[in-house]
């Protein structure tokens, strides 16, 4: 009873906050924006490693704006200089990532219609859109609490400076020639996927076609004894491709556990004959398998009822036990809704983990039972200036903390998350969430900051119950993504009381929805140099327990954590950091607790990592930046979404993964340059136990989301490269890496196997990435290729954007360069030669469309 009211009561909070966001949002509304703000693009190398740009605000109200205002905005956190001789305006870093447009002493009241412009240097270059600014709001000095919500205006770039440096060409920009050679070699003329429907992502082991064929009409007979959840999905799934359940249908679906046992948990065979599917499995796990094996078949057909499948025969199993996806819902949320949708196109690729990502430096979105502030306050993000009540804004939003319509609000309550934890098990996927700790801990620091002071006058054990920190702590430090301020104190008690109550309010929910909890990772990455430097706390208990560096209180906190979490009966996951630069004897004691670490560097001389963390006694899941991290660009284009510190990644690097070849596992290196792979293993350690490279794992960080389209768009379909490669890890042509011969003809049947699965992705209303087409001049004749094949591709010649109106490529088109295609919104100028200089195309596919690529010729 006691349970059920706190339950009632949690509701009735999140209730009035959505009140309190929608009074907010109309009290906003209510007010007149009275600017329109302008970003501008400027080149890159303006001065000696940085980039111009420029900020021009319009007074588009009726009245003069005078200098009662300021505008915030947020971006990646840089140095910047003003370059505009006496400015009106000027620009401020408010925050880190998070900066702030002023007017001067030199500000003149704005007349209605008029504009100012700032020109500033920010440090570094310019590669992409996620690096422009975003989460713009603008606020009346008096009127602090209701910022005006501004969406930044940015022109189209045009000038090849403003994305790439002088003199140094990027060497994989997708321009027309790049994408020609590449569109080339993966959809040649002609070309046909190989084998028969069962042909399928990921491929299954083994297919034995037998005479006939099996019809699937919209009526099928189901028996399932004693796999109701098996039978559950598979009703559900057949519903969606409108074939109903009915005992008096000619074909009947018979769901079975084998009696045999295997070696793998999750093999099935799947029996096709004389209007009989039988899918038996190890498990019911396996039989799960076994169904998004049928329902993938199902769905290559053109919709068509009654469809014929070839009898057939297939025994199926996955190489590697961790296929997973993590999402990171902390920076900018994902909700329960969305989530559920996620999971299952995840499941539908056999992926069978989902590492839930809740808490970081910027927001904590799980609810925790009994800690109430870390959703009531480190959930909600805006125009903070004491973080008392909730957090500064980061990377995007309004301003308004209460807004649940941005992503930077937001939290999975207790209810949503029991009830995702039944949904994804359902579909045979377990859900890991994860807990940062003990750096990129900001939000749960801030949280219980905020704890203490509600009880700091009425319960002093509840005020220093859950403290992280030191309040004689003077460290000075930056962490990866500039905060001051995000690392828990490992000598303070309430940190281990911490994490304890965290720990068991998520071992709670799993109970309260019947799910097995596989794990909860703890994240143990990026801990700031210095972070443990300044503490009187930490000095302390150094020389109490003889400790000489603070590597040392590092696994003084690691050890405490598993040995929390293995008293509790749960395994633990982290991050490489975990495992790397201990004892062996600290490993011996250690590495038994974990069921998972993630190796994500392995660029330059951290290659060798997941090997080196495999032979320690870890279990590894391969999920390094060069072939799954899914926040990364597809590509090297100015339009593309994504961060490229680690390169491109796109849905053939994750195919492209060798989990026990790792050193050949990326083709080209984050600098986009082609790897030498006959020597990329040269002098490098050895994996000395397969048993211990237990899967592969996608990850999308989530700086650079705005939605959830970009949420699906990241993720597919590089999700199908990485699903190919959990279950199949050694594919044929990695038995000899030199013959590109045999890897082209491979990378053919995957692209078109791919294509296929575009069209899955559209049927569940889930946004997408497109490849471009290339473009090419040759013998006086424009020729144009797509990714795949069917795309309908248009194209224009006097440097328009093409449109769904721009002329369509069928074939080869005379290129005359003293003709100009006319565009009614092509820009006239007339000095202008009317020769063809640049000619842009686009694919149009399935309601989407790709970025434009450019040929110039010049």
């Amino acid at each position: 009873m006691k349970t059920l009211l706190i339950r009632n009561l949690l509701h009735q909070r999140y209730f009035v906050a959505m009140v309190m966001a929608i009074v907010g949002i109309m009290n906003v509304y209510a007010q007149q924006l009275p600017v329109e703000v302008t970003w501008t693009m400027g080149r890159n190398e303006a001065a000696k490693n940085m980039y111009s740009s420029s900020f021009t605000i319009k007074n588009i109200s009726n009245a003069p704006l005078d200098a009662n205002w300021d505008f915030y905005y947020n971006n990646f956190p840089r140095k910047m200089k003003i370059i505009t001789e006496n400015p009106q305006i000027t620009i401020s870093q408010f925050r880190p990532g998070y900066n702030k447009i002023s007017p001067t002493d030199s500000y003149k009241a704005l007349a209605p219609g008029e504009s100012i412009t700032v020109e500033f240097l920010t440090l570094y270059s310019f590669r992409n859109l996620s690096y422009s600014p975003d989460g713009g709001h603008f606020v009346y000095r008096d009127r602090k609490e209701n910022p005006l919500p501004v969406d930044i205006r940015k022109p189209l770039m045009t000038d090849t400076l403003q994305w790439s440096i002088p003199g140094a060409p990027l060497p994989a920009y997708p321009n027309g020639k790049f994408c020609y050679e590449r569109n080339s070699i993966i959809n040649p003329s002609g070309a046909k996927i190989e084998g028969s429907i069962y042909n399928i992502i990921p491929t299954p082991k083994n297919i034995e076609i037998k005479k006939g064929v099996t019809s699937v009409s919209s009526k099928v007979k189901i028996e399932a004894a004693g796999l109701d959840l098996s039978k559950a999905y598979l009703v559900e799934k057949l519903a969606a491709n409108d074939i109903k359940e009915s005992a008096k249908a000619k074909t009947t679906i018979t769901l079975s556990q084998l009696k045999e046992k295997q070696a793998n948990a999750e093999y099935y065979k799947i029996t096709v004959d004389r209007n009989k599917i039988e899918i038996s499995g190890a498990t019911e796990v396996a039989v799960l398998n076994g169904i998004k094996t049928l329902i993938a078949v199902i769905e290559r057909g053109d919709g068509k009822l009654p469809m014929s499948i070839p009898n057939a025969v297939i025994t199926d199993y996955p190489d590697l036990s961790h296929r997973g996806m993590m999402l990171d819902v902390s920076r900018n949320f994902t909700n329960y809704e969305s989530l559920r949708r996620y999971i299952d196109m995840l499941a539908a690729f056999k992926v069978n983990i989902f590492q839930f990502h809740f808490s970081d430096d910027e927001a904590w979105r799980l609810e925790i039972p009994g800690i109430p502030e870390l959703t009531e306050v480190a959930s909600k993000k805006g125009l903070a200036f004491d973080e008392k009540d909730f957090l500064y804004q980061t990377y995007a939003g309004n301003g308004n903390p209460n807004d649940l319509t941005t992503t930077a609000n937001g939290y999975v309550s207790i209810k949503q998350f029991v009830e995702l934890l039944k949904y994804a098990q359902q579909r045979g996927v377990a859900i890991i969430p994860e807990v940062e700790a003990p750096g990129h801990a900001r939000a749960a620091i801030f949280a219980m900051k905020a704890r203490e002071r509600k009880y700091r006058n009425t319960d002093p054990y509840k005020a220093g119950e859950f403290k992280l920190w030191d309040d004689a702590d003077t460290a000075k430090y930056t962490s990866s993504q500039g905060y001051h301020d995000n690392s828990f104190n490992f000598a303070q008690e309430g940190t281990y009381r911490f994490l304890g109550k965290v720990f068991d309010g998520i071992i709670e929910m799993y109970k309260e929805a019947g799910v097995k909890l596989p794990a909860i990772h703890i994240g143990g990455d990026e801990v700031p140099d210095g972070a443990w430097s300044g503490s009187p706390m930490i000095n302390s208990f150094m020389a109490k327990h003889n400790m000489k560096t603070t590597h040392e209180g590092g696994e003084y906190f690691l050890d405490r954590a598993t040995k929390m979490l293995e008293e509790r009966g749960v395994k633990a996951g982290g991050w490489q950091e975990v495992a790397v630069h201990h004892s062996k004897e600290f490993n011996a004691k250690v590495a038994p607790r974990f069921a998972m670490v993630n190796v994500w560097s392995t660029m330059g001389s951290n290659d060798s990592i997941p090997y080196h963390v495999a032979n320690s006694g870890y279990p590894v899941v391969i999920s390094n930046v060069n072939n799954f991290y899914f926040d990364m660009v597809y590509s090297r284009h100015e339009n593309e979404f994504g961060l490229n510190w680690g390169g491109k990644v796109d849905e053939f690097d994750s195919w492209n993964a060798l989990p026990y070849n790792m050193y050949r596992s990326a083709r080209r290196n984050n600098h986009d340059k082609l790897v030498d792979l006959s020597n990329a293993d040269k002098g490098k350690p050895t994996l000395k136990n397969r048993a211990n490279i237990i899967g592969v794992q996608g990850q999308l960080w989530s700086e650079t989301i705005r939605n959830f389209d970009m949420v699906s768009s990241y993720t597919f379909p590089r999700i199908v490269g990485l699903a190919e490669r959990g279950w199949n890890a050694t594919p044929e042509w990695s038995e000899d890496y030199t013959d590109m011969t045999r890897y082209n003809a491979a990378s053919v049947q995957y692209n078109l196997k791919l294509g296929k699965e575009l069209q899955r992705f559209k049927k569940a209303k889930l946004d997408f990435h497109l490849g471009q087409p290339g473009i090419m001049v040759k013998d006086g004749m424009i020729y144009i290729n797509t990714q795949l094949p069917g795309q309908v591709v248009r194209y224009t010649t006097d440097g328009s954007e093409p449109t769904e109106k721009s002329e369509q490529w069928t074939e080869p088109v005379k290129y005359d360069k003293g003709i100009q295609t006319p565009n009614e919104n092509s820009p006239r100028n007339p000095s202008a030669s009317n020769q063809v200089k640049l000619i842009k195309a686009k694919v149009f596919y399935l309601g989407k469309e790709s970025l434009t690529t450019r040929l110039d010729l010049k």
